[in-house]
């Protein structure tokens, strides 16, 4: 029996509060492929949960972090080459981190390029410029120094070759996956929130709040939508709080919408909050991927989202598409939203027929296919 392919997998993602996105394809990654013959080492700065990846894995912690570019610089080598025996694999998760030199080989998960693609929307630490040059520096050394790259979309992938030309032929492509636990809610469990938001079905807007996101423009297009605000559906925008999420709850109160904003949800509660929608409002002004959507579409909650980067990608014709940054066209699909069940039905059945393409399963296929290739390889600029 061939002895487990050995991986060295960075975990910080993890160990920094509530999961985002990449933590729930990291613990996907983690939990698929175990059984596949796989044996993962974490590495991190900080302590990370067990139950949030595995009690099994060994996690290796050095820190303080004292800047993330800095550890990945000083700390991490150090870690990775400290292991015993030697990984075969290093699996850098968080869009860069990959040192020069490494015994072995490496893979990069880059799962997009939005701070070069629309840098002004990205709420860079001052002084931000500098931030700036810092990120396109540890993104192309460590695409350089990657053995291969992995990305979330054919989007990603073309904008990623664009701005690093030299890692183009090393680029491959494993989409995220629907979530094992995600499963559509009953009656009883959508009761609760559709109780503590008004008592009907509300429509949804669930992910960060930063200009990237477009909420602005959700909260100006029902209100052009909805000129009678009596007319106009309740809104939960679901997400961690911050201070541009205050300036938009201000910005809704004073249109006259009746919004509610629960800060963070967790998954344990995200089935319910999802399938007590109406419609999922995903208006943002780009995406890697687009998570949001492709979950509310495996419970059957319609979706209209912007066109922006990979979401056609992800919804397909499952969901009702506009112009990204178009206030007066995302109104228009809210106004046809609102009047027409029948394509809201529709849509449902589309989405949960869209999402059924991204299964663990899938993910767990591809994501074995380029470790092993991967682990063969030797470094990017060899």
């Amino acid at each position: 029996m061939p002895r487990p392919i050995r991986v060295a997998i960075d975990l910080r993602p993890l160990a920094r509060g509530p999961a985002t996105g990449i933590g729930l394809i990291l613990t996907q990654i983690v939990h698929e492929l175990s059984p596949r013959g796989f044996e993962f080492i974490g590495v991190s700065d900080r302590p990370v949960e067990p139950a949030s990846v595995s009690e099994s894995i060994e996690v290796r912690v050095s820190g303080p972090e004292n800047g993330r570019i800095r550890w990945e610089a000083l700390e991490l080598p150090r870690i990775l080459r400290a292991i015993e025996p030697p990984p075969d694999l290093y699996h850098a998760t968080w869009n860069h981190g990959v040192p020069s030199g490494l015994p072995f080989p490496s893979l990069l998960s880059l799962h997009d390029v939005i701070p070069w693609v629309m840098p002004r929307l990205v709420p860079w630490p001052k002084p931000a410029l500098l931030h700036r040059w810092l990120y396109r520096r540890a993104v192309r050394a460590s695409a350089r120094n990657a053995s291969t790259i992995v990305t979330l979309s054919d989007a990603s992938r073309r904008d990623i070759a664009a701005l690093v030309p030299e890692a183009a032929s090393r680029i491959e492509v494993v989409p995220c996956a629907v979530p094992r636990w995600l499963k559509p809610a009953s009656a009883d469990q959508v009761s609760a929130p559709r109780a503590r938001f008004g008592g009907a079905p509300y429509w949804l807007y669930f992910g960060g709040f930063d200009p990237r996101k477009g909420v602005d423009l959700l909260i100006e297009a029902v209100a052009r939508a909805f000129p009678d605000r009596r007319n106009a559906p309740a809104l939960v925008l679901a997400g961690a709080r911050n201070a541009l999420a205050d300036r938009l709850a201000r910005s809704a109160k004073a249109e006259g919408l009746r919004a509610h904003w629960p800060g963070y949800v967790p998954d344990s509660e995200l089935a319910a909050l999802l399938g007590g929608a109406k419609l999922l409002i995903y208006p943002s002004r780009y995406e890697g991927f687009g998570i949001p959507p492709l979950l509310a579409m495996a419970v059957g909650t319609p979706c209209v989202t912007s066109d922006s980067g990979a979401l056609p990608e992800v919804v397909g014709k499952a969901a009702m598409l506009f112009p990204s940054g178009d206030v007066a066209a995302l109104a228009e699909r809210l106004r046809t939203a609102a009047q027409d069940p029948g394509a809201l039905a529709e849509l449902s059945r589309l989405g949960k027929e869209r999402a059924a393409q991204f299964s663990v399963e899938l993910l767990a296929e591809r994501m074995t296919r380029v470790y092993e290739a991967a682990a063969t390889r030797r470094g990017g600029s060899a």
